[in-house]
C-alpha cells in the first residue's frame, strides 16, 4: 500500500488505502475534501482581486511621487503591494491545485502559497492603519493642535510605534504557523497572529476615540485643558538643534501645553480665513480650508471603519482556528476583508491625500 494518513496532531505518516478517483468523496469523511483552505478558491476572484490592488499599487506609487507626500509610500503602497503578494499566493494555489491519491483523496495545493496569502493578507491593513495616524496627526498639526487630549507631535509617533508592534506580533505568529511541524505549533502561530490583530483592533478603536474627541472639541470650540506630550523632550532637542543651525528662535508650540488659557482660538466656521493666528502669544496659521479639512476627516472616518469591521472579522476567524467554519467559508472572507480592504485602496487613491497636504512634482 503506497499512500497514507498523517496521524492526529502530528506529521507521522501511516499506511492508508489510496484513492486515485479524482473529485471523488474521500474515504475517511466522506466528503469531497480540500486541503490547506478547506474549500477550492475561486479563480476568478482570485485574478480579480489581484488585478485591483495591482492597479491601486500603480496609482498609490504614482499619487505618492507625484504629491511628493512620501510618507504614503511606506503606508499605502507598502500595505497594497502586500495585498498583491498575498492575492498572487491564492493565484499560485489556484494554479498549483492538483489531486492526491494520499489521506483518503483530497484535491491539494502549494503549502508555500498557502502561508504566504495568509501571512501577507493578515498583515496588510497594518499599513493602512498607519497611513490614517501620520494623516490625521497632519490635520491636528495644521487645523487645531489643541482641540485633542494628545499632542500633535506625539500623536503619530505614538499610533505608528504601535501599529509597528501589531506587524510584528501578527508577522511572529504567521512565521511560527508556516514552519510548524504539528498542529498545535500551527495553532500557536495562529493564536499569536490573533494577539496581533486583536491588538490592531484595540488600537483602532483608542485612535478613533481621539479622533471623535477632535472633531466634537473642534466643532464646539473648546480645546483640551491639558494635552500629553511623551516625546516633547525628543521634538524640543530636534527643534533646537534646526533652530542653531538656521539661527532662528525655536517655536514655543514645540513644548507640552498644560496651560488651559493655551488655547486655538480659531472656530471652524473661521477655518476658510488663512491668515496667521495665535493664542496667548503661542503663534498657529490655520493652513486648511475648511472644505479640505471635511474632505480628509471623512476619508479617514470611512477608512476606519472598513478596518475596524475587517479586524473584528479576522480576530473571529483566527480565534476560531484554521479549521473553523468562518476560516473555511469563502464568501465571507471575499466579503469582510477582500473587498473592504480593496475599496479602502481604491478610495485612498482616488481620494489621495496628496490632494490635501501634497507640492506637485510637476
Amino acid at each position: 500500500m503506497d499512500c497514507y494518513v498523517f496521524e492526529a496532531n502530528n506529521f507521522t505518516q501511516a499506511p492508508f488505502e489510496c484513492n486515485n478517483v479524482q473529485g471523488s468523496p474521500n474515504l475517511l469523511t466522506g466528503v469531497i475534501e480540500y486541503a490547506q483552505y478547506g474549500y477550492n478558491p475561486s479563480d476568478i476572484w482570485s485574478y480579480v482581486f489581484t488585478a485591483v490592488f495591482g492597479v491601486a499599487l500603480l496609482a498609490q506609487i504614482f499619487l505618492g511621487v507625484f504629491w511628493r507626500t512620501w510618507w504614503t509610500l511606506p503606508t499605502l503602497a507598502a500595505g497594497t503591494a502586500v495585498e498583491v503578494i498575498g492575492w498572487g499566493g491564492r493565484v499560485w494555489s489556484v494554479v498549483s491545485l492538483a489531486w492526491t491519491p494520499n489521506e483518503g483523496g483530497v484535491w491539494d495545493s502549494a503549502y508555500g502559497a498557502y502561508i504566504m496569502q495568509i501571512c501577507c493578507l493578515v498583515i496588510a491593513p497594518t499599513f493602512y492603519s498607519a497611513a490614517n495616524y501620520i494623516l490625521f496627526g497632519r490635520i491636528i498639526a495644521a487645523a487645531g493642535p489643541t482641540y485633542v487630549s494628545l499632542h500633535s507631535q506625539s500623536f503619530s509617533t505614538i499610533f505608528v510605534i504601535a501599529d509597528i508592534a501589531c506587524l510584528v506580533i501578527q508577522g511572529a505568529g504567521g512565521g511560527i504557523a508556516g514552519t510548524a511541524d504539528d498542529q498545535d505549533g500551527s495553532d500557536m502561530g495562529a493564536y499569536i497572529m490573533t494577539a496581533g490583530v486583536i491588538l490592531q483592533l484595540v488600537v483602532t478603536i483608542f485612535f478613533t476615540g481621539l479622533f471623535a474627541e477632535w472633531l466634537w472639541r473642534r466643532r464646539n470650540s473648546k480645546p483640551a485643558r491639558r494635552q500629553f506630550n511623551p516625546f516633547a523632550r525628543f521634538y524640543r532637542k530636534k527643534n533646537q538643534a534646526a533652530a542653531a543651525r538656521e539661527h532662528i528662535e525655536m517655536s514655543p508650540s514645540a513644548t507640552l501645553v498644560e496651560d488651559p488659557s493655551i488655547v486655538n482660538t480659531i472656530k471652524p466656521e473661521d477655518s476658510n480665513n488663512f491668515a496667521s493666528r495665535s493664542y496667548n502669544n503661542i503663534p498657529f496659521e490655520n493652513t486648511l480650508p475648511e472644505s479640505k479639512v471635511k474632505l480628509m476627516c471623512g476619508l479617514i472616518a470611512f477608512g476606519t471603519l472598513l478596518i475596524i469591521i475587517r479586524s473584528v472579522y479576522r480576530s473571529v476567524e483566527l480565534l476560531d482556528g484554521w479549521e473553523g467554519a468562518i476560516a473555511i467559508n469563502e464568501p465571507l472572507f471575499l466579503g469582510l476583508d477582500a473587498f473592504l480592504m480593496a475599496v479602502f485602496a481604491i478610495t485612498y487613491a482616488v481620494v489621495h491625500p496628496g490632494l490635501v497636504f501634497g507640492r506637485r512634482l510637476f
